[in-house]
């Protein structure tokens, strides 16, 4: 059996490291959002606002080790289950993060006021 090659290596090492990259664009989501409110009442608290995106991606991480594990272990041989774990349980937590903040502080859509 040869190594992997060298983007498998890199997709599997960006998977790894996409939860650290979508909270960091959620938070300046958030720094944003409280930047285009005026008046605090209104704005929607940090840590409720971390609460929900934490659990978003607890829900999420899981479906995704599923994913992942019911896709690769057909034909990834015995240590298929890593996949599930190292690569789309944090992709989709990630995506989970993402999808979620945009949805919360009007990232990808225009609010109205």
């Amino acid at each position: 059996m040869e190594p992997p090659g060298p983007l498998v290596s890199l997709v599997w090492l960006l998977a790894f490291l996409s939860p650290l990259l979508a909270t960091g664009c959620a938070a300046v989501f958030y720094a944003r959002y409280c930047r285009r409110r005026t008046d605090g009442d209104h704005c929607l608290r940090g840590p409720a606002y971390a609460l929900i995106l934490l659990a978003c991606a607890l829900v999420a991480y899981p479906l995704g080790v599923q994913l992942g594990i019911s896709r690769a272990c057909p034909a990834a041989g015995n240590l298929c289950g890593l996949a599930g774990f190292f690569v789309t349980g944090p992709a989709a937590s990630s995506l989970a993060i993402l999808l979620v903040a945009s949805i919360l502080t009007g990232a990808l859509f225009k609010t109205r006021p």
